[in-house]
């Protein structure tokens, strides 16, 4: 026998050196999970997370924050993951990640019961390094505006750019995201998110856009487009509302 057979998988499959918190293929999540093995003290983690997490549902919690500490090379980025893979619990290849982790739980039971029961609430995860998408301002707001950026593009909004995420959402919020998109296309002749990051060359279409659609007035809309407001109209009771 040789030693590359006495494994239980092909020694010779790809492995990542490193977690990656942008890939998202199918193949490459289900290898992620898959691959994780959960050691002694790991379980101790999962279980005092999911512990607390699952009491939110029984009774309203305020906090809520969680920090995940360790070396370098401890592996927080990859339990970080998985906690994100398990709460957002979209199906990997018709699969459900809390039953591709049944398994990894079966010495352990109970903590597997409170996987099971946190996964039950519908959830949405953001996952980021934050030192990729971070802002060149840098001041006491910067982590705030990180956060509200990854959160806007989250929900389809253009968040490398507050100010304008923010007019997106107030669109949005009037009912009229499909008609400022299609009346712009008219003026513009391109779609609107094609033309979104570079916006500052298109003053004029934006500005009768606002008009047509908002019934903005052309000094209020220039007003708007020449402010540069948005970090003060950002706050985070604003964000988290």
């Amino acid at each position: 026998m040789l030693i590359k057979d006495m494994f239980a998988k092909q020694i010779n499959r790809p492995i990542d050196g490193v977690i990656n918190v942008e890939r998202k293929e199918d193949e490459a999540v289900l290898r992620e999970i898959e691959e994780y093995v959960i050691t002694r003290e790991l379980k101790t983690h999962f279980m005092s997370f999911f512990n607390y997490y699952a009491e939110g549902f029984d009774a309203p919690k305020t906090d809520i924050g969680v920090w995940i500490s360790g070396f370098f090379g401890s592996g927080k980025s990859h339990f970080l993951k998985m906690l994100s893979y398990l709460l957002s619990n979209k199906e990997v290849n018709g699969t459900k990640p809390v039953e591709l982790f049944r398994e990894k739980f079966d010495d352990d039971p109970g903590t597997f019961m409170l996987i099971d029961k946190s996964t039950r609430c519908p959830a949405e995860t953001i996952l980021f390094d934050i030192d990729n998408v971070g802002m060149a301002k840098k001041d006491n707001t910067v982590v705030l505006r990180i956060f509200a950026k990854m959160f806007y593009k989250k929900i389809g909004f253009y968040g490398d750019n507050l100010k304008l995420a923010m007019l997106e959402q107030h669109i949005n919020e009037q009912g009229l995201t499909e008609e400022f998109k299609r009346v712009f296309s008219e003026i513009n002749g391109e779609q609107w998110e094609n033309v979104r990051p570079k916006i500052g060359f298109f003053e004029d279409d934006v500005i009768e856009t606002l008009q047509k659609v908002l019934g903005m007035s052309d000094a209020a809309a220039r007003h708007w487009f020449d402010s540069t407001s948005e970090d003060d109209e950002l706050s985070i009771d604003k964000l988290t509302d």
